[in-house]
């Protein structure tokens, strides 16, 4: 199986650039922190979007299954990690007011996924 874990958010006004060179200096160090079966894909900007509530910035990472995120939180939760570490720094350029926009979505890759035909109204 396959998945796309897609997380939505804004950063707070007036850190953008920090963030951007917090990236340059941190991403491929966050990639390497990933376990096994999942992998980092980067921190994307949205360029143009119809979704109005989603936030302007996108994390993606891969997945290998629904254990995936049981791994990731378990590495979070521990605190140590060099995933742990560079998540919560990462964490202070976001916009976290209950306001703010954001979203999460799990996308599962349609050849791995059940799928039906609908019925058809007669």
């Amino acid at each position: 199986m396959e998945f796309i874990a897609e997380s939505g958010f804004n950063i707070r006004q007036g850190k953008e650039e920090e963030f951007q060179d917090w990236l340059v200096e941190n991403e491929a160090k966050l990639a390497a922190s990933y376990p096994e079966g999942t992998a980092f894909l980067g921190v994307f900007v949205v360029t143009w979007s119809t979704e109005k509530e989603a936030g302007s910035w996108r994390t993606l990472e891969r997945l290998d299954s629904y254990g995936a995120q049981d791994r990731l939180a378990a590495l979070m939760k521990d605190g140590t990690s060099e995933y742990s570490r560079l998540w919560r720094e990462m964490s202070v350029f976001g916009d976290w007011d209950r306001a703010a926009p954001w979203s999460q979505s799990l996308l599962k890759r349609a050849t791995d996924a059940t799928v039906w035909n609908t019925p058809k109204e007669e």
